[in-house]
């Protein structure tokens, strides 16, 4: 479903974890990244707050909403349960934990405008749960989306979420990927325009080669994990195209 309240992915969280040692690492993924571009940081580093986090860490993707207010109203109603309430970089944050039990954080959207496809940005969140279907229909209702629901082939039953023609995040079934005994979680991919040469490049600094550069109706992409274990993604421009045209062409 759709509203008038519009809704977009603004930046991600780092929760937990070894704070420092992480910062260092993805600084250093971001600073070759950023060369020669004006984008802000789109990654916070966080200290734990009262809900249940692995021990290397866990990404909870910001949410930007042009009525806050509403969407948090929203969120609760559908089933979520507040966490926490952060004030960052001058911000009001609030976190919240999904039926499923994923993170996710609403905020007042900066700028209601589409941004442009900036190398060294998270470019998209994927959510990897065993609740896929519930999951979609969870954050459609709380975020004023609609659920696409990717036939071609994908790594595992894929749905995304997208306001009017924007991708807003996906939703993976973690169950034809990865054991049940792993709980939900979100997956950042940062836009690069090398995807070979970027995943060499981690290599070196310490992360693990989790999936291969690998072709995908939605772009290539290869995942990655940190030095502690926290998988992250790369993707190209290419992707944020396809998935444009495929909410067009579901709309």
């Amino acid at each position: 479903m759709t509203n008038s309240v519009r809704v977009a992915i603004e930046s991600v969280l780092f929760l937990g974890g070894d704070t420092d040692a992480t910062r260092a690492f993805f600084n250093l993924v971001m600073d070759r990244l950023h060369e020669g571009s004006d984008s802000g940081q789109t990654v916070s580093f966080v200290p734990s707050v009262d809900a249940p986090t692995p021990p290397s860490g866990c990404w909870v993707p910001c949410f930007g909403s042009t009525d806050k207010n509403a969407s948090a109203g929203r969120a609760l109603e559908f089933g979520a349960d507040l966490v926490a309430n952060l004030a960052l970089g001058g911000r009001d944050l609030s976190m919240y934990s999904a039926p499923d039990g994923a993170l996710f954080v609403l905020a007042d959207l900066i700028d209601p405008k589409p941004q442009p496809q900036t190398l060294g940005q998270v470019a998209f969140v994927d959510l990897y749960t065993p609740r896929a279907k519930e999951a979609a229909d969870y954050y459609a209702n709380a975020l004023s989306c609609r659920v696409i629901h990717e036939l071609k082939p994908t790594p595992g039953d894929y749905r995304f979420l997208a306001w009017g023609d924007e991708p807003v995040a996906g939703v993976v079934d973690m169950l034809d990927v990865l054991p049940e005994s792993v709980p939900p979680h979100w997956i950042p991919y940062w836009r690069v325009l090398d995807l070979e040469g970027e995943v060499a490049r981690l290599s070196d600094f310490g992360a693990r080669v989790r999936v291969p550069v690998t072709e995908s109706a939605l772009g290539p992409f290869a995942l990655l994990a940190d030095p502690f274990g926290v998988t992250f993604g790369l993707q190209t421009p290419l992707s944020d195209n396809l998935l444009v045209e495929h909410a067009k062409s579901r709309s």
